[in-house]
């Protein structure tokens, strides 16, 4: 990896992310995420508003935060791709009389 492409806010910003996962039906506090990166809560807010612009997340009316249904569908089309991929390599595998 090339340390001189590394910017600390967008590698705070992908783990602030991270720390989404498995918060998807009651979301997170912005308190919460701050005290699990070791960081402030307003570095935490600033990140999340930066998050929910880009539409991988969003703020609940009970203020806490989740990954938004944006990045599911995302993860939708890779699994999508990926079952096509196996289809096509089945299909092969079955023309030249391989069973997998």
């Amino acid at each position: 990896m090339d340390k001189q492409y590394t910017n600390k806010a967008q590698i705070r910003g992908y783990q602030t992310l991270e720390a989404l996962f498995g918060h998807e039906v009651t979301g997170i506090e912005c308190a919460e995420l701050a005290k699990r990166l070791n960081t402030t809560k307003a570095q935490v807010y600033k990140d999340l508003c930066v998050l929910e612009q880009a539409g991988y997340a969003e703020q609940l009316p009970d203020k806490n935060w989740r990954v938004s249904a944006k990045l599911a569908r995302e993860a939708v089309k890779i699994m999508n791709a990926l079952d096509s991929a196996r289809r096509r390599v089945d299909e092969t595998a079955s023309r030249y009389g391989f069973g997998l």
